[in-house]
């Protein structure tokens, strides 16, 4: 599943949140392999420079994407230093594994915060200058549990099942701006995944594709300008 590198994203400039390490690190790798400037974010700005270092042209910008003012600061100063994002990512995600009589209030509202608000306000932050450009993509990392659910992540997994009607909604309402919408659900070993009892884990490691077989996933939902309200599972499991 390996596409030639080339410049397919020329002149793209492209953020990919929580894409310090993992999946998100990932993706944030190809679209520079085609030619597009990558805004690497995490909550650390070391660990931002550290990455964006090792990727051509990258610039690295730190944000917690729970704090909507560090939301909207990052979104001009990327304006104002960058140029216009015309390609989003949301990725960057937390995923707590609780027993449902045992989530609090505080775990279930920081799963929505982060897992559904957070892209939400990216979004809402970053589409008027889509709009007004003409052009846009918009990737939202969702996950197999927020389509069919899995035990023990009811936030994670009503999180992710919101970002998937949210991007449903915005895929039918914003085509008409020049702007796609679409969702991708990784097969990886994700935080999630790591949090599952060995016995339901260890069956499942050697059947998950690759952190780069994400990123081509990834990639090819923002450069196919075809794709659009599309859910692209990677792999069979849950992640």
């Amino acid at each position: 599943m390996t596409a030639a590198r080339g410049d397919a994203l020329q002149g793209r400039i492209a953020l990919v949140t929580g894409s310090t390490r993992g999946i998100g690190q990932a993706i944030a790798q190809r679209l520079a392999a085609d030619g597009a400037t990558v805004i690497v974010n995490g909550r650390r700005a070391e660990d931002c420079a550290r990455v964006a270092a090792e990727i051509p042209g990258a610039v690295p910008m730190a944000a917690d994407q729970a704090d909507l003012a560090q939301v909207r600061a990052l979104c001009e100063r990327a304006a104002r230093e960058v140029g216009t994002i015309d390609i989003l990512v949301n990725n960057a995600a937390i995923a707590p594994r609780t027993a449902i009589t045992r989530v609090t209030d505080e775990e279930w509202n920081e799963s929505l915060l982060v897992n559904l608000t957070a892209p939400f306000w990216f979004i809402r932050e970053l589409v008027p200058a889509m709009k007004k450009a003409g052009r846009g993509c918009i990737v939202n990392v969702t996950s197999g549990a927020g389509v069919s659910g899995t035990i023990g992540f009811s936030s994670y997994a009503a999180a992710k099942g919101g970002l998937v009607g949210l991007s449903m909604t915005l895929a039918q309402e914003l085509v008409g701006f020049g702007i796609r919408v679409n969702l991708l659900a990784p097969g990886a070993l994700t935080d999630m995944l790591r949090q599952l009892p060995p016995a339901l884990l260890e069956p499942m490691i050697g059947r998950l594709p690759s952190l780069e077989e994400n990123a081509e996933a990834a990639f090819s939902l923002i450069a196919d300008e075809s794709r659009n309200g599309e859910l692209l599972h990677v792999g069979s499991d849950a992640g």
